[in-house]
């Protein structure tokens, strides 16, 4: 009974516990450039492992040259490719003080690609929408996935072997968006991986355009009303500059009145001064006019030669021109002529 007892306690102790995860190492061919090894895909590793691998060559062992790490750890390694290297054996081993653990890699159908690029659409004549790209490896070896859907409807997809599609018949307003991914095909060893789609690509039958970037077609909506508010915006401030200009001018051209309300203290010139930009100089210069004068003499006698000329005396100013005067004598009548002239 107590040996029962035991082996029951040790089985319910056991429940609760659970053994370390042994580390598990991915690699894959990026773009048959090269070859990432991975071990954080369960998570960012406790400690840092040391990465050995054969380098495709039966019992040889190497450390790893290039690491990637995370967070201070290393996560991988990136390996050297060369096109043979697919239909080989990796061996990959993991050290950490006195554990290893070793794996064996079949990488042929382990290829990654990079995502299709410059991607463009044409209408032809037939009426036809085709849509070309290029893939990153141009080669026989590569098949594409073309999907492309109408007015942001549902998904259409086509398996393809060229770097072309045509969409016969486009309806008339309409949009059209398009993606491309590729991958290594059956013939050259099929890859279990599509590369990532590519940038969307669309196509307005109204318009007739292609955009490649959503955001940027979205943004030339706006493009025509940010372009109108700024030039509201340069209007306002130029009028608001000449309405500013032009009080300005009249201020100085046109003085302000004072208010006959208030005394001047007979101060005309200070307002005439006011406008500092104007310089008033008043001239009261008025051209010296000739002037006769008439004098009443008696009859019996004459005056002297001396009374019957008056001078007047002339300034000599360049401003004021001289004028003479002369007096003339009339005869004097006696009351009884007068009298008999009336």
């Amino acid at each position: 009974m107590k040996m029962v007892g035991s082996w029951l306690f040790l089985l319910i102790s056991l429940q609760g516990y659970e053994a370390p995860s042994t580390p598990k190492v991915n690699c894959l061919i990026i773009n048959l450039d090269y070859v990432n090894c991975i071990w954080s895909e369960q998570g960012s590793p406790e400690v840092n492992f040391t990465f050995f691998n054969n380098r495709f060559i039966k019992d040889h062992m190497e450390e790893c040259t290039t690491y990637l790490q995370e967070k201070s750890n290393a996560v991988g390694c990136r390996l050297s490719y060369d096109k043979s290297d697919r239909f080989r054996t990796l061996t990959t081993k993991l050290v950490h003080q006195n554990k290893s653990y070793v794996q064996n890699h079949n990488l042929k159908s382990m290829v990654k690609l990079y995502p299709p690029t410059n991607l463009s659409v044409e209408m032809n004549k037939d009426p036809e929408l085709n849509l070309y790209w290029n893939n990153s490896k141009n080669n026989q070896c590569i098949e594409s996935e073309v999907r492309y859907r109408i007015n942001n409807n549902k998904w259409q997809t086509t398996l393809i072997r060229e770097q072309n599609y045509a969409v016969p018949f486009p309806l008339k307003s309409s949009r059209y968006e398009f993606q491309v991914r590729a991958r290594v095909n059956s013939h050259c060893g099929e890859s279990e991986f599509w590369s990532e789609w590519s940038q969307p690509i669309l196509w307005d039958s109204m318009k007739g355009n292609n955009i490649t970037d959503i955001s940027g077609s979205s943004m030339s909506v706006w493009k025509p009303v940010l372009s109108l508010v700024g030039a509201m915006t340069l209007f306002m401030l130029a009028c608001m500059l000449v309405y500013r200009e032009r009080e300005r001018l009249r201020f100085i051209l046109i003085p302000i009145v004072p208010n006959p309300g208030k005394n001047l203290d007979d101060n005309v010139e200070a307002w005439l001064h006011g406008s500092k930009d104007i310089c008033f100089q008043p001239n009261f210069t008025e051209r010296v006019c000739p002037v006769r004068e008439y004098r009443l003499v008696p009859q019996a006698g004459s005056i002297s030669e001396s009374e019957s000329k008056l001078s007047i005396p002339t300034d000599q100013s360049d401003s004021l021109s001289t004028c003479s005067s002369s007096t003339s004598t009339l005869p004097v009548t006696s009351e009884n002529e007068r009298a008999g002239f009336e």
